[in-house]
């Protein structure tokens, strides 16, 4: 079974925010060569080659709510220009919706097992526009799906 990652979308109001931030992003390092979003943070993850290994993914936390997530490609330790060291998670481009699940807010990352995951949206459900997933999140709190 793959380990995961869970991670709040700071300032994210949806998933076509969440993908739009992320290719502006693509295109202000595009001299780079950099090809995939990546996600700075402070700590390694001690279980990163588990994380690797099983195609883990980092489920998006948007709202309040875990809506998305992205195979994680890679983790790595960096340099930045100050010579401090940070860990670099490389995301797959694709995002992939989720049934929604409300979760409470925390700091950082954790670990996401995965038997606490939501299952993927058939891809039938999946919108280019959010209006679908904000309703299914409305109706999904209502008890109503």
């Amino acid at each position: 079974m793959a380990l995961n990652l869970i991670k709040l979308a700071v300032g994210v109001d949806s998933i076509s925010h969440l993908q739009q931030r992320q290719e502006n992003r693509l295109l202000e390092y595009k001299d780079t060569g950099r090809k995939m979003h990546r996600v700075l943070t402070r700590n390694m993850p001690k279980r990163a080659e588990e994380i690797i290994k099983g195609g883990g993914s980092l489920y998006w936390v948007i709202k309040g709510h875990v809506l998305v997530r992205q195979m994680i490609s890679t983790i790595e330790i960096i340099e930045n220009n100050n010579d401090k060291r940070r860990c670099a998670i490389y995301l797959e481009p694709k995002l992939v919706g989720v049934i929604s699940r409300r979760i409470r807010p925390f700091q950082g990352w954790r670990y996401f097992e995965h038997a606490n995951t939501p299952p993927d949206l058939p891809e039938a459900f999946c919108a280019e526009n959010d209006m679908e997933s904000e309703l299914a999140v409305e109706l999904r709190e209502l008890g109503l799906i």
